[in-house]
């Protein structure tokens, strides 16, 4: 698959962090993408059926980091690999989440980045 969706600067304010203190606030976390897939037949046709919806990405997103809380800003990007790779016409992805820590007043920004593809989440 040679095409590619991205998507850049997708915030979320959410519970993250192992330490007590930051558990207790919420904290922004920004998201970037980018989702290895085929769309020549939907170019082609001018058709949106089948292809990887950035709008229902980040529907998928909003609701899921949501409903958690997090140690780890790997976990986070763990599970956006995941949703990326098994709820969409995906054959590789590519996660960075980022984060301002608060705590370390002298560090602008920490990321994590990962790649996975959907039989990472195969089971079996």
């Amino acid at each position: 698959m040679k095409d590619k969706v991205i998507g850049t600067a997708l915030s979320f304010d959410c519970h993250i962090g192992f330490h007590d203190y930051e558990r207790q606030i919420l904290q922004r976390v920004v998201v970037d993408f980018e989702a290895w897939t085929d769309f020549r037949r939907n170019a082609l046709e001018d058709d949106p059926d089948g292809i990887v919806d950035y709008y229902e990405v980040n529907r998928a997103l909003v609701e899921h980091i949501g409903a958690r809380s997090y140690q780890l800003i790997e976990a986070l990007a763990e599970d956006v690999a995941r949703i990326l790779c098994t709820r969409f016409p995906v054959g590789r992805a590519k996660v960075r989440v980022t984060k301002a820590p608060f705590d370390m007043p002298n560090v602008g920004s920490v990321a994590v980045e990962c790649e996975r593809v959907p039989e990472d989440y195969r089971e079996g």
